[in-house]
């Protein structure tokens, strides 16, 4: 799985036997580090598009542990409830955080990544210290059913690819590839705009051991226990915020979009056409554009 064209591969060990993976672009000015944090099943490489075409920022782009080439351990010790969770995950994170001693950040989620960033910044006080703007594309906050694949990848078949199969792609990897590329493409509102290096990766990313062990967890425990609270946390956020959607999005319903905006005191929104799930990769002139107004503006 080659890494960011442009951006050599860096990892640090935040813990014993977990490695976080990351692309670090530099700055060309003093302002703060955007965090860019994907969504389930997928890697650092979604966020390619955006960071050419944000060039005054310092940009970092870890993989979630579990993914992309970040660790991807059993977590024995680990409660099963809590694996691969969005509060292990954040928790991760922050040590991730800490240890490159990011002062001034602007975190940047999509989907998953979207509601790990809300847990950061409302679960931890010194990560909501550094915080200067929070952007939400596409994000999980709400309760909702879950999308099929990943209902299925928590359930039956996750187990079957971990147990049965032993997560040996060879025995099924016609009926993997088609699934990796059909649920990337679904993500858009024409597929034709979703990047071959995606699915490229995506699949790569299946070959690597422990990955659906990984993945199995991260859909099973996608749903934290107190969303229902959480959500009436959104009022909390103090910083400025920005919401990006697509309104063609078929994974987490639009008018999630509206309820991000009426729940966080002076949030913008900004909702694109003909667009689906990953608003920063099919509109992405669009929302570097949108994105750096924003940040020239309320910063």
């Amino acid at each position: 799985m080659p890494p960011h064209p442009a951006l050599p591969l860096q990892h640090l060990n935040i813990a014993a036997g977990i490695d976080i993976a990351y692309v670090d672009r530099a700055a060309h000015g003093n302002g703060p580090t955007l965090l860019l944090l994907h969504g389930i099943f997928d890697h650092k490489g979604t966020w390619n598009s955006l960071i050419k075409r944000v060039p005054n920022y310092r940009i970092i782009a870890p993989d979630l542990v579990g993914h992309g080439h970040s660790s991807r351990p059993l977590l024995g010790q680990v409660a099963m409830d809590h694996r691969y969770s969005p509060d292990m995950q954040a928790e991760y994170l922050c040590l991730f955080i800490e240890k490159l001693a990011l002062k001034s950040l602007v975190l940047i989620g999509s989907s998953l990544g979207g509601g790990i960033a809300l847990r950061l910044y409302l679960n931890y006080p010194e990560i909501r210290e550094k915080t200067r703007a929070l952007i939400l594309v596409a994000a999980a906050g709400y309760k909702q059913m879950l999308p099929g694949h990943i209902g299925a990848m928590g359930g039956w078949l996750g187990r079957l690819l971990q147990n049965s199969l032993g997560g040996n792609l060879a025995k099924i990897s016609r009926l993997v590839h088609f699934s990796a590329r059909r649920s990337i493409r679904r993500c858009f509102h024409d597929p034709n705009k979703a990047p071959d290096e995606l699915c490229v990766e995506a699949i790569t990313a299946l070959e690597q051991p422990n990955t659906f062990y990984a993945y199995r967890f991260s859909a099973r425990n996608i749903t934290p226990p107190d969303l229902d609270a959480f959500q009436l946390r959104f009022a909390e956020i103090a910083c400025p915020a920005l919401i990006f959607w697509g309104r063609e999005d078929r994974v987490i319903n639009p008018l999630a979009a509206l309820r991000f905006a009426a729940d966080i005191d002076g949030a913008e929104l900004k909702v694109f056409d003909q667009c689906g799930h990953a608003p920063h990769i099919e509109c992405a002139e669009q929302v570097a554009h949108e994105l750096q107004d924003f940040l020239e503006r309320r910063l």
